[in-house]
């Protein structure tokens, strides 16, 4: 295995591959979370003087922009409201809402750009302190089978574009993070172990990592797994880079990932080690060789 410092690397600037064009969209309030899949670009965003907690599908090919349904308030409470997350496959987006005060009520959305009602999936209540109990995982469209995954502390669900269930498997301990590609699902579970589910459900391998993990990627051959200031790659290829502090996995796909930390987004070659800021932003995701970020109340493609 081999191990190299990538401190130095991702302190560079750098231009943006080939010089690519970047397109953009200015969204009604910041963004606060992203998620890609092919061709379309889900997004989130926060609180602007007429609405809140919006969720809307920016469809590449097209330039369109679609906006979904909203079922969630706005009153602002004592520790939040907002979204937390957002996952797209195809054409159906999920999404992780929260509001309240020393107790969280916890909803799970469903929703897609040609029926943009929202429907709930899940409601539940935690302590404000507890960890987020319903976690949802990167989605991905393919002629393998469409996965959109959400877990329930151990209980994990993996969508069909359609909405239907595709499986449930249930993981050996709290789910921390998901990720789909090519029909396989990534698990990322507490106690640092990683199950790797084919598209009915049946497991694959399984990978245990020295400490707890933070995020999880599969990116065609390999998966890429955080662990504080740890990157690490497994599978087909294997390695080990160091991180600068306060920088974090974003996505990842064959030979490339993306991280974010301090305003800005950082491409990173999981072979070479080599990598430098792309564009300023505090989210992003990354299919094949398409970047969308997003920072503030702009989310840009290249």
């Amino acid at each position: 295995m081999k191990r190299l410092l990538a401190l130095a690397l991702l302190l560079v600037l750098v231009p943006a591959a080939g010089a690519a064009s970047v397109r953009s969209v200015t969204t009604p309030a910041p963004v606060r979370a992203l998620e890609l899949d092919g061709a379309r670009v889900a997004y989130a965003t926060g609180r602007s003087a007429h609405d809140c907690n919006r969720v809307l599908v920016w469809n590449l090919a097209t330039r369109g922009v679609t906006r979904l349904g909203r079922r969630t308030h706005c009153e602002q409470t004592s520790t939040g409201n907002e979204i937390a997350a957002v996952s797209i496959a195809g054409t159906r987006v999920l999404w992780v809402h929260y509001a309240g005060g020393n107790i969280r009520d916890w909803s799970l959305w469903t929703a897609t750009t040609t029926k943009p009602t929202p429907i709930r999936l899940r409601l539940l209540s935690r302590d404000v302190d507890a960890p987020a109990p319903i976690v949802i995982g990167q989605g991905d469209a393919s002629k393998l089978g469409d996965l959109l995954p959400y877990a329930m502390d151990r209980t994990v669900v993996a969508l069909r574009g359609d909405g239907s269930r595709r499986f449930a498997w249930t993981a050996p301990a709290n789910v921390i993070a998901l990720s789909a590609l090519g029909g396989e699902l990534a698990v990322a579970s507490t106690g640092g172990v990683v199950t790797l589910l084919d598209a009915r459900g049946r497991v694959l391998r399984t990978e245990r990592f020295g400490s707890e993990i933070d995020a999880v990627r599969i990116t065609g051959d390999a998966l890429v797994v955080q662990r504080g200031r740890t990157l690490e790659l497994r599978g087909g290829r294997t390695a080990i880079y160091s991180l600068i502090a306060g920088v974090r996995l974003a996505d990842a796909d064959g030979d490339r990932a993306v991280l974010v930390g301090g305003g800005k987004v950082r491409s990173f070659d999981l072979d070479s080690g080599n990598g430098g800021v792309v564009a300023p932003g505090s989210l992003a995701g990354l299919e094949g060789a398409r970047l969308a970020a997003a920072s503030g109340r702009t989310v840009s493609v290249r």
